[in-house]
């Protein structure tokens, strides 16, 4: 859209310039106009289509064009600059120009004027995003958080966990980023003071989390890598484990799909539910009872191009499936690797991580958006299946304690992202520190995982979804000798359900 924009903007330009002779500096002001004008229509009908927005449909054309007239402050003088003293025809300068101030009007787009568009229905009370998960924990809100929107409800709660901005947090740059601990308050400052994350947490009765602007604006990061980890020792504190896995609801029950991070659950998980009457639980993580319940925890999906194969793409807008390429690349295994690396030089890497995630957010649908599925809230633990890619087959079944420690360790898997290294040993839940949460958290699962099948699945390639409906419909029974043979591919049949809340 971008792109389009800009020859719209030139055209314009040239029309004016040319056309009606009118100096070159006035007509880069009308001609910002024409493109301003052109880029909201496109932006609404094609980029955002289907979305829904809080704010009225007018109050976003002023607030793009206010933004548009902005920037023109640096544009024209930028222009007339680069024309008269080093001779670059204006048409040139200007793309110039508009190259200087995109960044900006990206991130506010993105972040103000259309912000909430991927927080679904979510609604807030008397300022405040609320969100009950199972009667397990409750969060509230003053920044939408879309990973949550399935529990978003229409009144006020306590909040076990309570986010708010405290929007010029950060103090003074410094030299390397600090954690600090004061009793029951974590400080966490990187090295760019105010313009860089900044966070408090005060743990008590209710936790406390206080983000600065730019956690606020990139609630992405401030979900996954605040929220979430705070979360998952909540639970543990109150009995339950957030685990990370996929859950789906099969024929005797819920089956977990535990891998590391980008193996292949997600598109397994989509294959299953198009090829399968199953109803779907959560592709990313699952909350796990120590009776061996399984409760739904139906984050949006993070796409890939892999993932998209395993479903029909016309299922996205082409806007959607044209960022995917840039989007998928940028948030992919190799990408975090990258940033994993980057963390461990002495630099802001959270406030990078922030920065990359607004410029480029990952690619996040609802499953309801890609394929029909009925929904499962809750079910009792079937089988775990421990997914491995390799290069041989295997298929065998795990001990508890063997099953217990990668389980765990697929977990761990999904924090590895800085700065949860840094302030996780300062936790403290229920009066347990971060070791005997852990404890307790291995301790809760082996007591609901006791009575599943356990199996490890290893394959060459991506064959789980051929492989994992036979092992459940068979007779549970597994062994490391010889190599795993997929059934033959079947064609597709749609179910013909109709995808409900």
């Amino acid at each position: 859209m971008g792109a389009i924009g800009i020859a719209v903007n030139a055209v314009a330009l040239v029309v004016f310039a040319e056309g009606f002779n009118i100096h070159y500096a006035l007509a880069v002001v009308l001609a910002s106009q024409v493109s301003t004008l052109h880029n909201f229509v496109l932006t609404e009908w094609w980029v955002f289509r289907g979305h829904k927005s809080h704010r009225h449909l007018l109050v976003r054309y002023l607030a793009f064009n206010a933004l548009n007239i902005a920037t023109l402050f640096v544009r024209v003088p930028v222009v007339v600059f680069l024309t008269e003293w080093f001779g670059v025809h204006y048409l040139i300068s200007n793309f110039l120009a508009i190259g200087l101030t995109f960044g900006l009007r990206y991130v506010v787009a993105e972040n103000w004027i259309w912000a909430g568009r991927d927080a679904s229905d979510q609604r807030p009370v008397d300022g405040w995003f609320n969100y009950r998960i199972h009667d397990v924990a409750t969060v509230r809100s003053q920044i939408a958080l879309p990973e949550l929107a399935v529990f978003n409800v229409a009144e006020a709660v306590p909040g076990d966990i309570v986010v708010s901005r405290k929007g010029w947090l950060g103090g003074w740059p410094r030299a390397k980023a600090s954690i600090t601990s004061d009793g029951s308050l974590i400080s966490y400052r990187e090295q760019l003071g105010l313009g860089s994350v900044a966070f408090d947490v005060e743990l008590g009765p209710t936790v406390q989390l206080r983000a600065n602007w730019l956690l606020a604006w990139s609630h992405h990061v401030l979900y996954t890598n605040m929220v979430e980890p705070l979360l998952r020792f909540l639970m543990v504190s109150r009995d339950s484990v957030l685990l990370h896995a996929a859950s789906v609801d099969a024929d005797r029950g819920a089956v977990l799909l535990s891998a590391q991070t980008d193996t292949g659950k997600t598109s397994t998980l989509l294959r299953l539910l198009m090829e399968h009457d199953w109803a779907f639980m959560g592709d990313d993580m699952a909350v796990v009872k120590p009776d061996g319940t399984v409760l739904s925890y139906p984050k949006p999906m993070t796409l890939s191009f892999h993932t998209m194969s395993a479903v029909n793409e016309a299922a996205l807008p082409l806007a959607d499936r044209i960022m995917l390429a840039i989007r998928s690349r940028v948030h992919s295994k190799k990408g975090r690797s990258i940033g994993q690396a980057i963390g461990r030089l002495p630099v802001p890497i959270v406030t990078i991580n922030a920065v990359v995630q607004l410029l480029v957010p990952p690619p996040k649908y609802h499953v309801s958006s890609l394929i029909d599925c009925d929904f499962s809230s809750s079910a009792p633990i079937d089988a775990t299946i421990l997914m491995e890619r390799g290069e041989s087959s295997l298929l065998e079944e795990t001990e508890l304690e063997e099953t217990l420690d990668q389980l765990l360790a697929n977990t761990e898997d999904a924090y590895t992202f800085p700065p949860f290294a840094t302030f996780a040993p300062l936790l403290s839940f229920g009066g347990r520190d971060l070791t005997a949460l852990r404890e307790r958290e291995r301790d809760l699962l082996r007591t609901a995982i006791v009575s599943a099948w356990r199996v490890r699945l290893r394959v060459v390639g991506h064959e789980w979804s051929t492989i994992i409906p036979t092992l459940l419909d068979g007779t549970r029974t597994a062994t490391s000798a010889g190599p795993v043979v997929p059934p033959a591919p079947q064609p597709k049949v749609a179910t013909g359900k109709v995808a409900t809340g």
